[in-house]
């Protein structure tokens, strides 16, 4: 590699080599580029159209003093929490990490192929041609695994949706028959429902065992069931149950594999940052910013900044006498820990000082908190009411009062060792419960954030003086005030960079944008908080608030929709575990919380128009803010529904409270929006509006009323639309009221809980949409079908026609696997019936907002759907 000269001659490194970054970024795929930039996880959405990683492309070769001390930016992939929802996509970039053990790959892909290549091929077969096309499948390792995942997408486009089982050579699963108990007389039996569902809860885990067919390794760690199944599924029994924090693993991911990368293939186990000479310097987030000097001032001292920082934290951790293997480039703290850092804990433990007067000082600890009589184990985290009491941190920005807690906040910019990431390989692929947790009283895992599990790590093997950093950093977090998933923390983050910065010696802390490379719109951000002493977010100086967004102007953004294999942002937050406890109310709690079919206690106000939109209205449903959509069914058939303007509320305190809690409190929070499901079911309804005409029409999970508006326009003689949400059910009754062409004596909204033994209401047609969130509910809408179908024969009717639509498609919702449903199917085949099965259809150019993200998004969603009872005979 040449060693280029930089022009600033007041540069003290300019006769050093060029660094080169490797930066982790989701790349956005050629065939969908224009259609990423306008996502509402896209870094640009309210700025120019680019991505992140054309930010910090333009910031490295465009600028002449970071042209000339770096290289051109590589990038590692980025991991999007989306996609590590689906089983095989996780396996694929768990391998990408390192995390899998080579046999349990090798293992998996043998399965993959087997099932995706060969359906037909016999396991056991002999053949040794065959056997060796298997060992170079699996040999090829991520790159034949990515073909595998995009034929297993493929798989499920045909009639029928295919299984795809990746552990079927890791580990067996059988059934266990749990111990009998004598039943409850039939009067007792109303009376006791929660205490019965709560002993059937308590019985579940003895329901399947599981044993590999692998050898364990003896290092594994984690609880005797943990421990008995192959690391692979332990990996995905967990994460599977992530919810919030599933982004949290996917950047624990990405950091892996840009690890991976960094060090390279061919390195030795034993190497420290003084002794390894990698391919690349250093990782970066693609959310940085590097120091440039002031815009006018390309010869300064400061223009150099980044580059002489890097150079001088290198050169300082080299001459210590304990070998560094963690080096950082940027970090950031709470305004209190930043305070302590360098008014305490730097001067007493700084151990280099370079030619540009940095402090090199190793990563502080709860020790160093002691120093200064701090408890360094309790969290500082406190924030203030208007009364000037303290409460606990909510959702609100976060603010700190003392130091403590994590000293250090932040992996955007550093580098490592190569023993310290064979260190950290090896401990995670024997323990995961270094990447995810969850406490006893916890429902769902939580995972644990790079920025704590590496410097714990590399401390705990190579000592507390094995982790460096410098008190000038070179690189410091962008502010983009545009993030969807922490925005309460970048107001905190921004500044925290500036009280940084003015300790740093720097000068006055707001100054520090003018020394970095900014865009332009990250300009005008900064602008505006010199002159008005606040923060503003990039879409309100774009002039575009996102609750303005309406229907036609997002389909208008998407030209190309994205479809649900790259896009699924509304459900990235459904939990696979989650929401069976809410189904699972009993009849007798739920009559404590309802005297009603549909609670009268919530009145609504007058609606409003939203500013520039001529679909949607905003109202009030007693205290929750609620916004109508409009949804185009065909040229003359429309519904308007209600939602929960802010989903997200309702969410955080459904995750907040304790599970027992839940049902009472908030009840199933998830059906006060419209899924994808509802509306292939009222389209399928549309088809067949002359049986619709005059039927009774009975809905499980109605949610907001998408298809009981729909069934009542075509005619129906009685709609009768279930849940279990009180709020739910009520804005399904608001949006039935207003809309119209529907009779007010037509819909009726009714609680009903599927799990109860309360008898299915009798109907002509039963409609199910997006209601099979895990195993436990979708056997049990099974159940219900199975009851509406054989009661419809035995009473000489004509058989209730069926329509179910599941947009999510989870692993194990399959109902129609189960023994009973196999039992149906084999009457209907005999019977020359038509059998129950699931086809695939594509619901082109969805619109609708997620309870996470409020914005609407739009993109393609492949649904399964059955159809049963309309065309048999």
């Amino acid at each position: 590699m040449t060693m280029p000269c930089c022009g600033n001659p007041t540069c003290r490194h300019r006769h050093k080599r060029k660094l080169r970054p490797l930066v982790i970024s989701i790349l956005p795929s050629s065939s969908a580029a224009s259609s990423d930039d306008d996502s509402p996880l896209s870094s640009n959405n309210c700025g120019k159209r680019s991505s992140r990683h054309e930010q910090i492309t333009r910031m490295f070769t465009t600028h002449p003093s970071l042209r000339a001390h770096f290289e051109p930016p590589i990038f590692s992939p980025g991991v999007p929490s989306r996609e590590i929802r689906n089983r095989l996509k996780l396996l694929e970039y768990a391998n990408q990490a390192g995390l899998l053990p080579e046999l349990e790959w090798q293992l998996i892909c043998r399965a993959l192929q087997e099932q995706l290549l060969s359906p037909t091929a016999n396991a056991s077969s002999g053949d040794e041609k065959e056997q060796k096309h298997d060992q170079e499948h699996a040999d090829e390792g991520v790159t034949q695994g990515i073909s595998y995942l995009e034929l297993s997408q493929e798989s499920v486009k045909g009639e029928t949706q295919k299984v795809i089982d990746p552990f079927i050579y890791l580990a067996t699963t059988s059934r266990v028959e749990p111990s009998t108990s004598s039943n409850c007389d039939d009067e007792s039996k109303t009376v006791n429902t929660l205490s019965n569902n709560n002993k059937k809860k308590n019985n579940k885990k003895n329901e399947y065992e599981t044993k590999s067919l692998i050898p364990i390794s003896p290092h594994r760690r984690g609880s005797a069931e943990d421990i008995t199944v192959p690391y692979s599924m332990e990996l995905w029994r967990k994460s599977k149950s992530l919810n919030r924090d599933r982004s949290v693993f996917g950047c624990s991911l990405a950091h892996l594999i840009a690890m991976k990368t960094l060090i390279g293939d061919d390195y030795d186990k034993s190497d420290d940052l003084s002794s390894h000479e990698a391919e690349f310097d250093f990782i970066l987030e693609d959310n940085v910013r590097a120091f440039v000097g002031l815009e006018d001032d390309d010869m300064s001292s400061s223009s150099c900044e980044c580059a002489c920082s890097i150079w001088d934290l290198i050169e300082g951790s080299n001459k210590a006498q304990e070998k560094p293997h963690l080096r950082y480039f940027g970090w950031l703290g709470s305004k209190p820990n930043l305070t302590w850092l360098y008014n305490n804990h730097i001067p007493r433990k700084a151990f280099a000082t370079e030619e540009g007067n940095c402090r090199i000082f190793p990563f502080p600890t709860n020790n160093d908190f002691l120093l200064d009589s701090i408890d360094g184990s309790s969290k500082s985290s406190t924030r203030q009411t208007t009364n000037g009491d303290t409460t606990e941190e909510s959702s609100t920005q976060p603010s700190f009062s003392s130091p403590g807690g994590t000293a250090i906040w932040g992996m955007f910019a550093y580098t490592i060792s190569p023993a310290a990431y064979h260190s950290l390989i090896t401990q995670l692929q024997n323990d995961v419960g270094m990447l995810m947790w969850k406490g006893k009283r916890m429902r769902a895992f939580q995972a644990k954030a790079i920025d704590k599990i590496i410097p714990r790590t590399v401390r705990e093997i190579y000592g507390e003086m094995s982790v460096h950093l410098s008190d000038k950093v070179a690189f410091v977090r962008c502010p983009m005030l545009g993030s969807l998933l922490h925005k309460q923390w970048e107001e905190g983050f921004c500044e925290s960079t500036e009280l940084q910065h003015a300790l740093s010696h720097r000068g006055e802390g707001c100054d520090v944008w003018d020394y970095v490379w900014l865009e332009q719109v990250e300009r005008q951000i900064v602008q505006y908080r010199k002159e008005n002493g606040k923060w503003i977010r990039k879409e309100d100086i774009q002039g575009k608030s996102s609750k303005s967004k309406s229907y036609e102007s997002a389909r208008n953004r998407s030209q190309s929709p994205i479809k649900i294999s790259t896009l699924t942002l509304i459900s990235m937050i459904l939990l696979t575990n989650m929401l069976a406890y809410a189904f699972t109310t009993s009849m007798s709690n739920s009559q404590r919380t309802m005297t009603s079919s549909v609670p009268s206690t919530m009145k609504a106000s007058t609606e409003t128009l939203l500013p520039n939109n001529e679909e949607r209205r905003r109202s009030m449903l007693g205290h929750v803010p609620i916004i109508s959509r409009t949804i185009h069914l065909a040229n003359d058939m429309t519904v308007t529904v209600w939602e929960m303007e802010s989903p997200s509320e309702i969410i955080q305190e459904w995750w907040s409270i304790d599970e027992n809690e839940r049902t009472s409190r908030v009840g199933d929070p998830f059906g006060v929006i419209a899924w994808p499901g509802s509306i292939l079911a009222s389209l399928e309804l549309m088809k067949q509006h002359e049986a619709v005409c005059n039927a009774t029409v009975l809905i499980l999970g109605a949610g907001t009323g998408v298809e009981a508006q729909t069934a009542a326009k075509l005619g129906a003689k009685k709609v009768i639309a279930t849940d279990i949400n009180p709020l739910t059910l009520q804005l399904l009754e608001y949006g039935a009221k207003r809309t119209e062409g529907i009779a007010s004596d037509v819909i009726h909204a009714k609680f009903f809980d599927v799990f109860s033994e309360v008898p299915l209401p009798e109907c002509d047609i039963l409609l199910a949409a997006d209601t099979l969130y895990n195993a436990d509910l979708a056997k049990q809408v099974g159940v219900r079908l199975h009851e509406a179908i054989i009661r419809s024969f035995e009473d000489g009717q004509t058989p209730t026609r069926i329509i179910v639509t599941d947009s999510q498609k989870f692993h194990g919702t399959d109902f129609l696997a189960e023994q009973q449903m196999k039992d149906l199917n084999s009457i209907f085949q005999d019977g020359q019936w038509k059998p129950l099965q699931w086809e695939m259809e594509t619901l082109k150019n969805f619109c609708g907002s997620g309870v996470l993200i409020d914005d609407d998004q739009i993109y393609d969603v492949e649904i399964r759907i059955i159809r049963w009872g309309w065309d048999n005979n």
